[in-house]
């Protein structure tokens, strides 16, 4: 996953480079902006999960808290 196709999923699921710094439980969204600019490798779960929420959206409310129990059966 390039750094543009990250930046591209985030923007889809309508993130802030904050909220997901939150959701990854990474310090900041500055960590998120070095990822998406290249100037840091995204690290594997990181693409793995960004990629994960790109195919299946609907695990983003359950990752956030607002779902009680997972999409995924």
């Amino acid at each position: 996953m390039t750094p543009e196709e990250f930046k591209n999923i985030r923007e889809r699921l309508g993130l802030s480079a904050y909220r997901l710094a939150d959701i990854f439980q990474v310090r900041g969204s500055r960590t998120v902006r070095r990822w998406e600019t290249g100037d840091r490798d995204i690290p594997g779960p990181a693409k793995v999960l960004l990629g994960l929420l790109g195919e299946k959206p609907e695990l983003l409310a359950y990752l956030q808290g607002e779902k009680e129990t997972s999409p995924i059966k």
